[in-house]
Parts: structure tokens; sequence; C-alpha cells
């Protein structure tokens, strides 16, 4: 990330904006070769996805009266300098995109561009760098005291284990090949296939095989991993096909991906709102069912592979645990795309911290709460994510 935020910055102040696009950062930043596809490699993007969430806690804290700002907004590669306006600091979270009374600093000026850029990067460097998770990365965590703290205090104890269940890919691409949905209790009792052993001993086997999971999971897995902090010992990965009922019922759990990827999830359907089925007959498309509409919401989104908008939904969901004393933690997508930008918005403080709040109790820990994201992939690779509905429960 450090050449990453040097290199749009010295790019823009050099007149080059345009220059900034996927395939020249992954060229000259990460020496993908000249002909890397972002398509298949998401290096860029999901570097530009943590360094716009180290530049948003940085001046969330420290970085909060800092005379220079430097943000790199959503859809584009393109930095952005603005000079604040003095303000006394206060416990107020900025958002990076609405700089109130900022200047912004045209790259066509050289003499100011520089020495901004020397605040901002040269003189600043260290302590923005060191944010960035650079040099000190147990900084990048939410402020003590926080609904986000609290948060992840419940979820991540130190009194007690905490689960993280890998979707297994291996499951989705063995029902698109025999277009024949797992139930529960076949994929539960490890009996996936039994009755098509004759029939199709190749697709079976190679099921079996198949210990698949998507990079997102890695992502999430990193991501929590920061998090254990109480008890770093204590927090472990678990494949979903090596998990068994009793696992759920001891532990915390955090259950990555949608039912059909993870079918550990539908344990937990009772008590959401919010569902993502997959039908493995239409190989492309997912309905997301809204059980108790809102006034402007709708009952259902039906989302396409092929969706000509680029759209696609995700949902986290936080709810009590199947023992009935510990927390369990939702977070899936009807695409890797879906289900990444639903992992950045809650590791994110600066959006999940609104959320915590509404489900903040009155003795300050946090109750269950769902929320369901819509994400639209840009030209650029880059996802904008917006918040469709939101649920939460106090009791």
């Amino acid at each position: 990330m450090t050449s990453f935020l040097r290199y749009v910055c010295l790019a823009a102040l050099h007149g080059q904006a345009d220059t900034l696009c996927e395939q020249h950062i992954g060229v000259n930043v990460f020496d993908r070769p000249e002909h890397f596809n972002p398509a298949d490699d998401t290096i860029v993007r999901t570097s530009a996805r943590l360094l716009r969430q180290r530049l948003d806690q940085y001046y969330a804290g420290e970085g909060l009266a800092d005379p220079v700002r430097i943000a790199i907004p959503r859809g584009a590669y393109v930095p952005v300098f603005v000079t604040a306006a003095p303000e006394p600091v206060t416990d107020a979270v900025p958002e990076p995109a609405a700089l109130a009374g900022a200047e912004a600093l045209a790259p066509a000026a050289p003499s100011r561009p520089w020495r901004r850029l020397g605040l901002a990067v040269g003189g600043g460097a260290l302590l923005l760098l060191a944010w960035a998770g650079l040099a000190f990365p147990w900084r990048t965590g939410p402020a003590p005291g926080s609904a986000t703290s609290a948060f992840w205090a419940a979820l991540m104890p130190g009194d007690r284990d905490t689960l993280f269940v890998v979707p297994d890919t291996g499951l989705v691409l063995y029902q698109l090949e025999t277009r024949r949905a797992v139930t529960q209790d076949e994929y539960f009792a490890s009996r996936v296939g039994e009755g098509a052993v004759q029939a199709e001993p190749d697709r079976v086997a190679q099921f079996r095989a198949r210990r698949y999971t998507g990079m997102s999971s890695v992502q999430l897995a990193a991501e929590l991993g920061k998090r254990a902090t109480a008890a770093p010992g204590r927090f472990h990965v678990r494949f979903a096909r090596d998990l068994a009922l009793v696992d759920l019922k001891r532990a915390n759990v955090v259950v990555g991906g949608v039912a059909q990827a993870n079918p550990w999830w539908e344990l937990f359907r009772p008590q959401m709102n919010f569902h993502i089925d997959w039908d493995p007959r239409n190989t492309g498309q997912f309905l997301i069912r809204n059980d108790h509409p809102r006034t402007g919401e709708q009952a259902t989104y039906e989302f396409e592979i092929d969706d000509p908008h680029k759209r696609g939904f995700a949902t986290i969901a936080y709810t009590h645990g199947l023992g009935g004393d510990g927390r369990a933690l939702l977070v899936g997508g009807t695409t890797s795309a879906g289900t990444e930008a639903a992992i950045e918005f809650l590791v994110n403080p600066v959006h999940i911290e609104p959320v915590l709040r509404q489900a903040t109790r009155p003795d300050g820990s946090i109750g269950d709460f769902e929320v369901l994201l819509q994400c639209v992939l840009q030209a650029n690779g880059s996802t904008d994510t917006q918040v469709v509905a939101l649920r939460t429960r106090h009791e």
C-alpha cells in the first residue's frame, strides 16, 4: 500500500491522472505482466479498498486536524488533495468524500501541489503510513469505547472460542454440474452423492477431492484474525465440511458465504429476515428474500450473473448462537465482489459504527442486527455499496 499511495499521488501531481487505471497500476505497482487481466486478478481493487479503509481510520483519529488530506474516491484511483478549514478537534468521524469547506488542489499548478504533497506524504508520511498498517498494524482497530469495539469484543471474547466456518466452493461446483441441490441432512452427515455413486462416480469423486474456497474467505479470515486481540489462540478457521453441530453450540461462530456454499447457514435461517437463495437448476439466478418488507422495500430482489447493471447483493447478520449463550455473525453475497463489499463494510468503522449504534442496547451491549447491501460493480473494477435495508433488535 505504500507504493500504491505514492504511485497514484505522484501520477496525479505530474498531470498523469488519466493513466491511473487498474491495468497500469497492476503493472507498475504490483509487478503484474503487461497482459495482466484485472478481471482475473483483483489485487488492485482489493488493495484500493484496504487503502481507503486505512485513510478513513487515520483521518478519523490522529489525522483529524491535518491541514492536508488525501482521499481516493470510490469509482476511481485518482487521489484528491484537500486543505481542511481549521477546526477544533472533536470525536466526530468525517467522511473523506464530504470534507466541507475544503479546497481541491489543482494538479496542473506544480508549486502548490508539491508543497502540499510534502505535508501529506513527505513530512507526514510516517504517521500516515503507520496508520495505514504498514509500520504499526495494531493501530488500525476501532476506537476504545465505541460500538465497534464492543461488537468485536463480544464476538471474539477472551473466554470463549470463535470459529470462522469457511464456505465450501466445491459444493457449489458439484451442484452446478449435477443440477441437483444437496440437502442439509445429506451434507451434515457427509453423505453427498451417495445415491449417485453408480451414475456419476467421477463427479462424486471430484467433489470429495475439491476442498476449495474463495479469496473473499481468505480476506475475511485475515480481518477476523486482526481483531482476535483478547485471545488470539481461541480464534479458529474451520472448513464447512469438517464441522459438527456440537462445534456451533460450544463457540461463537462466523459463517461465510450463502447457504448453497455453506449449508450451516440454514440453521440460522429462522432468526433471519433477509435470505439469499440460489437455484442450481438455473445457474445464474439468485432470489433475495425480505420476509417482512417495510415501506419502500421490496419483498424480493432478483439477481442474475449477466445483470447488465452489474448489481449484486450481500447480507451481514449478527444474532445469537445455537447454544443459546453465544453470538453468530453471517456474511455472504451473490458474487465474490458482493461478499468482498460486505467484508469491507463490516471491517470499516466509518461504515459499520452507525449500524452498531442503532443496535446498541441500554446496557451498552450490541443486539441483533441485519444489513442488506446492494453492490454495483463500476467500469474500473471498484464497487459502489449502498444499504438497501436494515433491521435491529435490542431484546
